[in-house]
């Protein structure tokens, strides 16, 4: 088969997965609903896919794709020596810059947010083993970079202790506002600008 004609069908099965995982939940849509839904045989999804848990993977790699596009579009000036420089005085309204925008692509998207971090009938270690991943780890070795940055005399442990609080402060925050909706709580770049505060 065609390398584009494959990559037109993964594309497809993706795009009913999802839409099918997003209304009805993860664990009750099977194979054999995917299949029905594009119109081909279960055993058809195999030479594309290895397992429905395959199918998720490559949905949560593409949002964490567009999340770290978003991200890198913050970063990119620091690419060059003048511009790391200019930076690198304000390191901390950076470090706030980068938690605001990732909170803000998740309550942009709270079918994707309930998609990664919510997915019913997900195994604890296969979440471990994608969130493991080298190329995820690296990714988000980006906010680990900037605290190190800000916190200099800190030592691997504690700069550990500070990107864990952190992410788990970042996502406390999106998760009540988008499964909460009906409080009124106060402003995400608030928040956010406490969160940082703590971990300077």
């Amino acid at each position: 088969m065609p390398a584009a004609q494959r990559a037109q069908m993964q594309a497809r099965i993706s795009e009913v997965a999802e839409a099918l995982f997003t209304r009805d939940g993860y664990a009750k849509v099977s194979l054999r609903r995917i299949a029905k839904e594009i119109g081909c045989t279960p055993m058809a999804l195999y030479g594309y896919y290895d397992s429905k848990f395959d199918i998720l993977q490559s949905l949560w790699d593409g949002v964490f794709d567009q999340l770290f596009k978003k991200l890198g579009a913050i970063t990119a000036p620091m690419s060059t020596p003048a511009a790391s420089a200019a930076r690198s005085e304000n390191v901390q309204l950076y470090l706030q810059s980068l938690c605001t925008t990732y909170i803000e692509f998740w309550l942009e998207r709270p079918d994707n947010y309930r998609l990664v971090f919510m997915a019913e009938g997900v195994t604890q270690p296969d979440v471990s083993l994608f969130l493991g991943a080298p190329d995820i780890v690296a990714r988000y070795s980006l906010f680990q970079k900037t605290i190190s940055r800000l916190c200099p005399n800190a030592d691997g442990s504690k700069i550990k202790l500070k990107l864990d609080f952190m992410l788990s402060a970042l996502h406390g925050i999106a998760h009540n506002n988008i499964t909460i909706s009906g409080y009124d709580w106060s402003s995400p770049e608030d928040q956010v600008g406490l969160v940082v505060k703590a971990v300077v």
